[in-house]
C-alpha cells in the first residue's frame, strides 16, 4: 500500500510538471503599432520644394497627397496662415487617399509659408509646410525650380472655358451625387466646360467622347467663361427596385424677368472690423476681420478675395469654395503700419468675377485708419 501511494505521488508530480511546461512564459515584447500611430490624417507635399522662387502674379501649383485609415473629409491650403483653397470629399465618410493639385497666386513679393492640413471630420493632421520666395520680376529669380510632371500650363486668356481638376473627381451623368458615375478624372486634368447649372455649382464637361458633370468646388476655372450656357438637368435616375413613374411636364408660361432671380448669389463685404485709431509707437501691427456675406438666394460656388493694405499693395485674402445663401465667412488680415497719416484699407470679394451675381457693384468695402 505504501509503495502504491508513492507511485501515485510520483505520477501526480510528473503530470503537474508537464502542465506547467506547456504554458507560454510572459513576454516583454510590445505589440507592433500601425505606421500612423498618431491617429491623424497624413499629408505629403510633392511640389513645390522649400527654397523655390516664383514671380508675383504667377500661378503656383501645389501637388500633395493626403491619406487616412478612415477617410479624409477635407483638405485646406494656407499661405502665411491664410486659407487660399479648400477641397472637400464628395463622400461624407471621406476617402482614404486624396491626390491633390491646388493653385495659389501670390499678390506681393516676400517669403510665403505654404501649408496643407487634412481633416477627418474635426480631427486635423499635423500641418506640412514648404517655404517659398516670391520675387517682383523674373530677373530676380535665382533658384531654379524643378519641373513637375502632370502640372498643366494654364492660359488665363484661353478663349475656351476650362476646368482644372483639383482632386480625383467623379464624372456623373447629371449634376448631383444621385446620378451614375461615368468615369473618374485625376488631379491635374484640364477639361473644357460646355454647360453649367444656374447656381454654378456643377459644370457640364467634355472628356474625350464622354459628356458628363463634375462638382464645381473641386475645380479651378480658367479661360473665358461668360458665354457658358445653363443647360437642362437630366431626369433623376430611378432607384433600383423602384417602379418607374411618369410625371407630366408642366406647361411653360413666360414670366417677367425678376431683378433677383431665384438661385442667384450676391456677395457683399458687410464689414471690415478693426482698430481705426492706431498709435505707431505702441502697436504698429493690427489684425482686421473682413466679413463676406452671400445676400442672394443661391450658393456662390468658388470665388477669390483680395485685400489692399496700408502700403497700397493688393494681396490675396483667400479663396472661398462655397457660400450658401444667407451665410457669412470671416477672413482675417494683419496690417503693419510704418508711418503716420491716414490710410484706407480695402477689400474686394470675387475679385476674378467668377460668380454670376445679382449685382457686381457691391463687392467692395473700405475702412479709414488714422495712424499717429
Amino acid at each position: 500500500m505504501r509503495l502504491y501511494r508513492l507511485l501515485c505521488l510520483i505520477i501526480f508530480l510528473l503530470v503537474a510538471s508537464a502542465c506547467n511546461l506547456s504554458q507560454q512564459p510572459p513576454t516583454d515584447e510590445s505589440i507592433p503599432l500601425p505606421d500612423n500611430q498618431s491617429g491623424k490624417p497624413i499629408v505629403e507635399i510633392s511640389s513645390p520644394k522649400s527654397g523655390d522662387e516664383f514671380v508675383v502674379g504667377t500661378q503656383i501649383f501645389v501637388t500633395a497627397q493626403a491619406s487616412d485609415t478612415v477617410g479624409v473629409t477635407r483638405v485646406q491650403l494656407l499661405a502665411n496662415n491664410q486659407p487660399v483653397k479648400t477641397v472637400s470629399s464628395e463622400s461624407p465618410a471621406g476617402q482614404k487617399s486624396f491626390d491633390l493639385l491646388l493653385d495659389y497666386t501670390p499678390r506681393a513679393q516676400g517669403a510665403v509659408a505654404l501649408q496643407i492640413v487634412a481633416y477627418r471630420g474635426a480631427i486635423a493632421s499635423d500641418p506640412v509646410e514648404v517655404d517659398i520666395n516670391i520675387r517682383a520680376t523674373q530677373t530676380q529669380v535665382t533658384a531654379t525650380s524643378q519641373s513637375v510632371p502632370d502640372v498643366p500650363v494654364i492660359d488665363p486668356n484661353d478663349p475656351t472655358c476650362r476646368a482644372l481638376i483639383n482632386a480625383g473627381l467623379n464624372v456623373r451623368s447629371g449634376p448631383g451625387t444621385v446620378y451614375d458615375k461615368l468615369t473618374v478624372l485625376g488631379a491635374g486634368t484640364v477639361v473644357p466646360i460646355i454647360g453649367r447649372t444656374g447656381p454654378n455649382d456643377w459644370w457640364q464637361i467634355r472628356y474625350g467622347l464622354t459628356v458628363g458633370w463634375v462638382s464645381a468646388p473641386f475645380t479651378s476655372v480658367y479661360g473665358i467663361c461668360s458665354a457658358v450656357p445653363v443647360v437642362p438637368t437630366p431626369p433623376t435616375p430611378t432607384p433600383l427596385g423602384g417602379a418607374p413613374t411618369w410625371t407630366p411636364q408642366p406647361t411653360f408660361t413666360p414670366r417677367p424677368q425678376a431683378t433677383n432671380t431665384p438661385g442667384t448669389p450676391d456677395l457683399v463685404i458687410t464689414s471690415i472690423a478693426g482698430a481705426t485709431d492706431v498709435v505707431l509707437a505702441d502697436a504698429p501691427t493690427q489684425t482686421y476681420s473682413i466679413t463676406v456675406t452671400n445676400t442672394g438666394s443661391g450658393p456662390s460656388g468658388t470665388f477669390v478675395n483680395v485685400f489692399t493694405g496700408a502700403d497700397g499693395v493688393e494681396v490675396d485674402l483667400g479663396t472661398v469654395s462655397n457660400l450658401n445663401a444667407g451665410e457669412s465667412i470671416v477672413l482675417t488680415k494683419s496690417v503693419t503700419f510704418t508711418a503716420t497719416g491716414s490710410f484706407t484699407l480695402k477689400a474686394r470679394a470675387d475679385s476674378g468675377n467668377q460668380v454670376t451675381e445679382v449685382s457686381e457693384v457691391n463687392n467692395n468695402a473700405s475702412l479709414v485708419v488714422s495712424v499717429t
